[in-house]
């Protein structure tokens, strides 16, 4: 019994270390996501803030600031493109928008154009049936 312990033990400690490693990637990558989301919306707060209370010299500096970091940044123009991509993607989803009633009539008659293909298939395998 206590060899078949020692057997269960070394074959579950790597999967226990592996499964700790994949749970602290994963705990890496989700917070480095919400610090990227955190930063963008703290920045829109005080870009918004700036606009309303500032003069406007503080509210340019901000603005050049941020196009100054973009300019220099790969990291930065990576993270604002990707940031306003999943921003926008519900938008651009819907937009243009189109017609459902002629979308909806566009596969009602995809589909009756199947069945009637399948329908002629049929009857062609029914009359080789018969024939042969």
């Amino acid at each position: 019994m206590l060899v078949q312990q020692t057997a269960i033990r070394i074959v579950i400690f790597p999967l226990r270390a592996a499964w700790f490693v994949i749970l602290s990637l994963n705990f890496l990558v989700v917070s480095a996501a919400c610090v990227l989301i955190a930063a963008f919306v703290a920045y829109a707060f005080a870009l918004t803030f700036s606009y309303l209370f500032f003069p406007a010299e503080w509210t340019r500096g901000l603005w050049e600031w941020a196009a100054g970091l973009y300019a220099q940044s790969a990291w930065f123009k990576g993270a604002t493109i990707t940031f306003f991509v999943l921003l926008l993607l519900p938008i651009l989803k819907l937009w243009p928008g189109r017609d459902r009633k002629v979308d909806t009539d566009r596969e009602r008659e995809a589909m009756r154009i199947n069945d009637d293909l399948i329908a002629a298939r049929h009857r062609t395998q029914a009359q080789a049936k018969l024939r042969g």
